[in-house]
This record gives structure tokens, C-alpha cells and sequence, in this order.
């Protein structure tokens, strides 16, 4: 019998609050309650919602204002309705119905989504790759239903993941997936681009300091709101949730990870299988990698970097990393090492001394 996890993300404001069934793992823990009450300030106003399949955390510390959540809220629904693969009507659940063919016509930013997918695909040379749904159905990691497929299953699967044959009609946000079977899975990015959507949102509403995280996808505007830079803690991959290898000091930046700790299973013979597939073997990435970080200036970019990264290994992956215009990446290994691009050595510093940075 299989043992299955689904671990959550989390953040700090003024208490630790734990979410379940998420796809990304970064801690906040900044006191940030707690120096509000004494500082005189107004306090914050938070909100949290359930979309995207994730549990999606707002707190303002100007601005707050019923509408201003409610717009942001609704806004992020919007992009579910368009992107998740569960709902039925969405555009990316009709072009997977509509596989072997037959052109659909999307939303302009399902369209532009999409590109960005199949862009990110290509830096990655197919490691990331959004037509991946066919193994995820497969795997079913992070359901009820996961299960180690058999070899002929993989195979089958493995043969319908190709991100070169989607095709796209630029005039009228057309996607066509030409094979039967064929199926597009923006798991790995639709979450990033809500996140950038709701900050836009609230930039544009005069918000000069904010908090989002949206299942680990985490935002932060402006500085903190006691004038220095907001200090994120990554995920140690091996250890219980909320405790931390390393701190991030950063300000107006999105922060993703990817780890072996955020969906998995345990097979009968005890072997751990989590939910981040390698397209090349079709069964989960096996490089040595537990944990990769992205810091970016858009979500939607750490969030695709992060999963093509962990795919890639540390010695691709960080050649990708150094040549991506506007991130910088952190990789944790199963030895305890730590491997940075150049930039992101910069704000990063190590709290776990059993971890070391080797470059």
C-alpha cells in the first residue's frame, strides 16, 4: 500500500499559517505583526482564498480596501477559469478535449501563456515542456490516484509530450494539438502569471507595500515596512516545513521554488517518487537535485525557471540560469550542497551550517 503526500507551503505574518496541497515551498518569516503593533503604524489586512489549487495569501500594508481585495481575488479566479486543466470549460481543458486536429480558440492570455510556455520549453530544450499532461495524468502525483505506471504506459505517454508540435494561430488565439492524446498542462506557470496579475493590480492602485503568496509563489512590493529589504527563508528540502538552509534579502521580486518535498508518494518497495516528471525517462527527475530557488523580477518566470531548472541538474541548469535576463537561481543537492548563480550570492546568505555554497 502507498503512502501519499501532499505537502502545503507557508508563510509567516504574525503567526505561522500552514496550507496543504500546493506546488511550490518558500517561507516568509518576517515579524511583521508583531513590529507593526509596536511601531504605532496602521496593522495589515490580509486575505486568503483557495484557487488555483492552492490556498493564495494578500496582505497590504497601504491601500487596503475590501475592493481592492476583491478585485485582486477576482481577478485570479478569472485566470483559473481560463487555465486550470480541472475545470472542464476552461480553455486549456478544451484544447485537450480537442486533441487530434481540430484548432480552439482561447482568451488572449491563455494564448500568450501559452507562448510563454512553449518559450520556456524551448530555453530548457524540452526539460520543461508544457504538453506534459499526459505523463501528469498518468502519474496522478498529489491525487488520490497516484501510482508508479507501468513501462509500456510511460512509453505511450512519453510519445504524446512534445512541446515543437503545438501550433499556434497568432490571428485569431487559436492552439491546436495535432495527435490524439496530446495535452497541455500549465501547472507549471499559470500560478506564476496570476501572481503577476494580482501585483499589477495592486501597483497600479498605489500600493507601495505588499505580501503575496500564492502557494509559495510568493511577491513581495516595495520594501519592508521597516525600511529594509524583506528577508525570505528557502525551504530546507530534507527537514520539516518552516525550517530554512539559507535567507533571500530582496525587494519588488517574485521567489519560487521547486523541491522533492512539495508532492510525492511512497512507492511499495519505499522509494519516494515526487511529482516534478523528467520527460526524458517519464518517471520523476532522479539528478541529484532536492531543491531549486528562482528569484525574478515576474513570477511567471521564477515559477517556469524553478521546474526547468530542477529538470535540468545543477550543471545545465546553471548554465541557463547565468544567460536568463532578470533571475538569478539557487540549487540545494542531496550531498548538502548549494549551487548559486553569480548575481544571487549577492543576497543570499546560509543559517544551516550543515549546508555549504561550492560556487
Amino acid at each position: 500500500m502507498k503512502k501519499i503526500i501532499a505537502h502545503g507551503k507557508e508563510y509567516m505574518i504574525k503567526k505561522l499559517m500552514h496550507y496543504r496541497r500546493t506546488t511550490k515551498a518558500v517561507v516568509i518569516f518576517a515579524a511583521i505583526a508583531a513590529f507593526l503593533s509596536c511601531s504605532g503604524e496602521p496593522k495589515p489586512r490580509s486575505r486568503v482564498e483557495f484557487l488555483l489549487g492552492t490556498a493564495c495569501g494578500v496582505t497590504l500594508y497601504d491601500g487596503a480596501s475590501t475592493d481592492l481585495f476583491n478585485r485582486v481575488f477576482d481577478r485570479v479566479r478569472e485566470i483559473e477559469n481560463l487555465m486550470s486543466v480541472n475545470i472542464p470549460e476552461s480553455d486549456i481543458a478544451r484544447i485537450n478535449a480537442a486533441a487530434a486536429g481540430r484548432p480552439v480558440r482561447v482568451a488572449e492570455e491563455t494564448y500568450s501563456v501559452i507562448e510563454s510556455g512553449i518559450e520556456f520549453s524551448r530555453l530548457s530544450r524540452g526539460a520543461f515542456d508544457i504538453s506534459i499532461g499526459p505523463l501528469v495524468s498518468l502519474w496522478g502525483i498529489g491525487t488520490d490516484n497516484a501510482r508508479i505506471p507501468g513501462g509500456e504506459e510511460i512509453s505511450a505517454a512519453r510519445a504524446k509530450v512534445d512541446f515543437r508540435k503545438i501550433r499556434l494561430d497568432p490571428d485569431g488565439f487559436r492552439v491546436i494539438l495535432p495527435e490524439p492524446g496530446m495535452a497541455l498542462d500549465l501547472g507549471a506557470i499559470a500560478k506564476g502569471y496570476a501572481a503577476d496579475e494580482a501585483a499589477e493590480i495592486l501597483r497600479k492602485a498605489g500600493v507601495r507595500r505588499a505580501l503575496l503568496d500564492f502557494g509559495g509563489n510568493v511577491i513581495v512590493i516595495g520594501d519592508h515596512p521597516k525600511g529594509r529589504n524583506w528577508r525570505i527563508g528557502v525551504q530546507n528540502p530534507e527537514l520539516s516545513r518552516g525550517t530554512y538552509l539559507g535567507v533571500l534579502e530582496v525587494t519588488d521580486t517574485a521567489v519560487v521554488s521547486s523541491g522533492i518535498y512539495e508532492r510525492f508518494f511512497y512507492g511499495d518497495d519505499g522509494s519516494r517518487y515526487h511529482h516534478i516528471l523528467d520527460t526524458r525517462t517519464g518517471f520523476p527527475v532522479r539528478n541529484g537535485v532536492t531543491g531549486v530557488t528562482v528569484a525574478a523580477k515576474d513570477s511567471i518566470t521564477a515559477d517556469a525557471l524553478s521546474t526547468a531548472l530542477f529538470a535540468l541538474g545543477v550543471d545545465e541548469g546553471l548554465e541557463l540560469a547565468e544567460s536568463a535576463a532578470g533571475a538569478e537561481a539557487l540549487f540545494v543537492t542531496e550531498d548538502r550542497k548549494m549551487y548559486a548563480t553569480r548575481g544571487l550570492r549577492e543576497f543570499f546568505s546560509i543559517t544551516d551550517g550543515s549546508y555549504s555554497l561550492e560556487n
